[in-house]
């Protein structure tokens, strides 16, 4: 005979399911991370889904700036006025060379929107009495919308100073150059990305003061040829030297691009990567016209 009291019992709790091991979520439940902490956060240390982000805003940006400048190239290589106009206003040449200096410059070393003394220490901007609404960043600082018009003017000034290369070599050579660098290009990108190949940060830091050092070295060479002159021998190996120099730059800035800016350092990041490339091109178009004359 069954008790009566067992039709009284009230039903078993409802448990909620146990969340997920970290090691078992995917990427799309692990997206409760908010966006000012990802942003706040080296590339690295950051979420797969925010890494990819990021190369493709990084090498979206680098190949309009490429396309854009080899696009001037080769409008000036076809158009003998354009070509006529180069080179009968040379002001507008140097006027793009300082402009091109200046605008990598300060995309350089411009902080970020948080770095700034004053924007990232609300405590010390209220003891000296500037009220929180009207607080805002130095002129220098740039904002996004900020970054991509210097980087804009920046492609332009590099555009159009880089195509005096299609008045001074033969379109042939520069074509070869191109072709050249291009290749030079994906398969360094392509080992630095590797993970059989990567560094450690601490390691890439010492290389860059040793290839600083090696960059100075060149620029003074430079600066002494245009008062002393230099010798074939003396161009070439100079032409190899600025050659191997950007090839490990652009390896070197691969590498740590990916593992110590933040996230909406995409435009600086696209900035470095294409004057690399660019001066890479340069010196192999150098010594690809100097193999050519001898």
């Amino acid at each position: 005979m069954k008790n009566s009291t067992d039709t009284n019992l009230p039903p078993p709790p409802a448990y909620q399911e146990a969340p997920a091991a970290a090691y078992e979520q995917t990427e799309a439940s692990r997206n409760f991370i908010p966006d000012d902490f990802k942003f706040s956060t080296a590339v690295a240390s950051c979420e797969p889904q925010i890494r990819r982000w990021f190369m493709r805003k990084v090498y979206t940006l680098l190949s309009c700036q490429l396309v854009a400048s080899f696009s001037m190239c080769l409008l000036v290589a076809r158009s003998e006025r354009l070509q006529r106009f180069v080179a009968s206003h040379q002001w507008i040449m140097i006027l793009a060379i300082v402009g091109a200096l200046v605008t990598c410059v300060w995309l350089a070393m411009a902080p970020r929107q948080e770095e700034p003394d004053d924007a990232a220490d609300p405590a010390s901007a209220a003891l000296m009495g500037v009220p929180s609404d009207t607080r805002s960043a130095p002129w220098y600082c740039l904002t996004y919308r900020g970054q991509l018009a210097l980087l804009a003017v920046f492609t332009a000034c590099e555009a159009y100073s880089l195509s005096l290369v299609t008045l001074v070599y033969d379109p042939q050579t520069v074509l070869r150059a191109l072709l050249v660098t291009v290749v030079v290009v994906v398969g360094i990108s392509l080992v630095a990305m590797s993970e059989r190949f990567e560094l450690a940060t601490s390691s890439l830091t010492n290389v860059y003061y040793w290839l600083n050092l090696a960059l100075w070295l060149l620029i003074g060479i430079g600066i002494s040829s245009i008062f002393f002159g230099m010798g074939s021998a003396v161009d070439l190996f100079y032409s190899w030297g600025g050659a191997t120099l950007f090839t490990v730059y652009l390896f070197v800035d691969t590498q740590l691009i990916f593992r110590k800016v933040y996230p909406d350092e995409e435009v600086r990041c696209a900035m470095v990567l294409y004057v690399d490339i660019i001066n890479l091109f340069l010196y192999i178009l150098r010594i690809m016209s100097r193999n050519r004359d001898d």
